[in-house]
């Protein structure tokens, strides 16, 4: 999953040809930021099902879009994902994580 931005500054176009370089299906969608669309929720649910390697193109702000994943996806999941000046983020998926994610969110939808 990928946005082509940095920082809210759009990427080098390096980067972008070396994410497009990678032959995997394709699926693009909208998520402004500090939001969770249906339309990127079901994207992500659609992928874990899949067999196939898909990349998601997100026109808009991805950051958010792991929990998806965390929720939808089986327990013993494994989720890699980049933070930002930081490096990466390992996330076993299991009941804990899942709890702390549908708290978060219920958290997110009350405006706190």
């Amino acid at each position: 999953m990928y946005d082509r931005r940095e920082m809210r500054e759009e990427v080098k176009r390096e980067k972008i040809e070396a994410i497009e370089a990678f032959c995997f299906a394709e699926i693009a969608v909208k998520n402004p930021p500090s939001t969770i669309t249906s339309e990127a929720w079901l994207a992500a649910k659609k992928t874990l099902g899949m067999k196939e390697k898909v990349k998601i193109f997100v026109d808009g702000e991805e950051d958010l879009l792991v929990m998806p994943f965390v929720l939808e996806g089986d327990e013993g999941l494994v989720i890699i994902y980049g933070l930002m000046d930081r490096g990466f983020v390992l996330v076993n998926v299991n009941k804990s994580i899942k709890e702390k994610c549908r708290k978060l969110l219920g958290r997110m939808e009350k405006g706190l």
